[in-house]
């Protein structure tokens, strides 16, 4: 089956086949064309299957709209909790290194612009749509990153942040009941 037949049966004839049967066929797809699946394909359940498919660990119940950019190199850099939302538009930068730059061999750019580097999400959280994670950092347990912010540091349980950068705007009350999860 050439490629252009894989991806049209797992665009538009999903709803037929089940989680392994998508794995299967996909099999022969090369991590790009995965990745771009996992970017525009219409239903969250498939999306999550090209995802692990390049290396992203994804936790059960958890949410991922569409358009999500990934920095990774296809390594297991990226670590999506339980029960998160992720929003649309989102840009995980776990890598930030250069293709063909000239650049990346100045001395500074080396030591301060490039890094690679795990993202952590932890389980229940909410990232709003257009959000920007860089590497390296950890959003807490119960936390919320409000639409459009950029995430230069990690982020404490149940907190909510804002802006460019996000700072911390709120504490969130733990709910007794969902701490139990």
């Amino acid at each position: 089956m050439k490629n252009s037949e894989i991806i049209q049966t797992v665009m538009f004839d999903f709803e037929e086949m089940t989680k392994e049967q998508i794995t299967e066929l996909c099999k022969p797809l090369k991590p790009k064309m995965l990745r771009w699946l996992f970017r525009h394909h219409q239903d969250n359940w498939v999306r999550k299957i090209f995802a692990r498919m390049t290396n992203v660990e994804i936790g059960e119940d958890t949410v991922i709209c569409h358009n999500i950019f990934i920095s990774d190199d296809y390594e297991p850099l990226l670590k999506i909790g339980k029960r998160t939302c992720i929003g649309w538009n989102i840009s995980f930068i776990c890598n930030t290194g250069f293709n063909n730059n000239i650049m990346q061999n100045n001395e500074y750019i080396k030591n301060h612009v490039i890094k690679k580097d795990k993202i952590i999400i932890e389980d229940d959280t909410w990232i709003g749509e257009h959000s920007i994670i860089l590497a390296g950092i950890t959003i807490g347990k119960g936390s919320i990153v409000a639409p459009g912010s950029v995430v230069t540091k990690n982020v404490a349980p149940y907190t909510v942040v804002a802006g460019v950068p996000a700072k911390e705007i709120k504490k969130i009350e733990k709910n007794k009941s969902a701490e139990n999860r």
